[in-house]
């Protein structure tokens, strides 16, 4: 009997210490005196590395330094893959999500959304000029490259009837596609007009679909951080960002075509009322005008 208490105690305590240490609140992350925020490594020019070893910077790298700034604490960035960003979050290896992740109702359900939204895209085709699509209705039973763990995938391929080959990289990806094994890449439209602009891709691809899911990006963090401190303090710092033009500034940096969802919400959170007050407030509230909010997910597809 006292072999059989030493194994269950042994097995408690192997438990015990795998479970990860979740940073759920900022009274946390302040004490550890580093923030843990996951962004992406191979998608140009939101987060990736000019060179195999070199530093993750992008748009998205840089908006979470500014947010370890303004928390006072060191900024960790952790490279994370489309598939395991939920995962991470929860699991407690990142603090916060700031990793092209669009805001849909089945992820909300999973993680903690922190408001306004920072951006958002369509989802698009990048495809030989010679193919010559111009409706997605063209795509039954082609094949087509992806990236594991985005939320379209699935949809399109049952409404269309594409064969979805998702891969975990987007570098591979484009290289299937450059290569002749998919016919054509679906990801984000504006991610698309970006990679247009280098010649290499132009002679040959265009994306001359009509874009479907509009749909926003949201920072994100843990489940268990909803109502937090953290939460509010990350929607502060959002807010302040569109008001002040940082994220229609960071397209220019990053020559990110502009958007026009960054300058909707840029004229909206620094639009004032007669009285000199903030139009749309200084905090998010569920009772905001609509022009505050922006777009929200659409399952639908168009």
């Amino acid at each position: 009997m006292s072999e059989i208490r030493a194994f269950l105690l042994v097995m408690a305590l192997m438990v015990l210490g795998a479970a990860p240490a979740v940073a759920s609140t900022l009274e946390d992350i302040q004490a550890s005196g580093q923030l843990r925020v996951g962004v992406k490594a191979d998608v140009m020019p939101w987060g990736f590395r000019e060179r195999p070893d070199g530093p993750i910077v992008g748009m998205e790298p840089d908006l979470a330094a500014l947010l370890a700034r303004r928390l006072g604490v060191k900024l960790v960035l952790v490279a994370v893959e489309s598939s395991e960003r939920i995962e991470a979050l929860n699991q407690g290896r990142i603090d916060v999500l700031i990793a092209t992740f669009s805001d849909t109702p089945e992820r909300k359900a999973q993680v903690t959304m922190v408001y306004p939204s920072y951006y958002a895209s369509g989802v698009n085709l990048l495809s030989r000029k010679e193919d010559g699509f111009k409706s997605w209705s063209q795509l039954l039973n082609r094949r087509v490259c992806g990236r594991r763990g985005s939320f379209y995938n699935r949809p399109l391929t049952l409404r269309y009837g594409m064969d979805v080959i998702a891969f975990h990289s987007l570098i591979w990806a484009k290289e299937a596609v450059r290569d002749g094994r998919c016919s054509a890449l679906l990801y984000d439209d504006i991610a698309i007009i970006a990679d247009l602009r280098d010649p290499n891709w132009s002679r040959e691809f265009e994306m001359s679909m009509p874009s479907l899911f509009q749909t926003p990006w949201s920072i994100a963090l843990p489940r268990t951080a909803r109502g937090s401190a953290l939460q509010s303090a990350v929607s502060e710092a959002l807010i302040d960002w569109h008001r002040e033009g940082v994220i229609t500034s960071l397209e220019k940096t990053w020559l990110i075509p502009a958007t026009a969802f960054a300058e909707h919400m840029h004229q909206a959170w620094s639009r004032r009322k007669t009285d000199g007050g903030w139009y749309c407030g200084s905090t998010w509230t569920a009772s905001l005008p609509p022009d505050c909010v922006g777009p929200r997910s659409s399952s639908a597809i168009k």
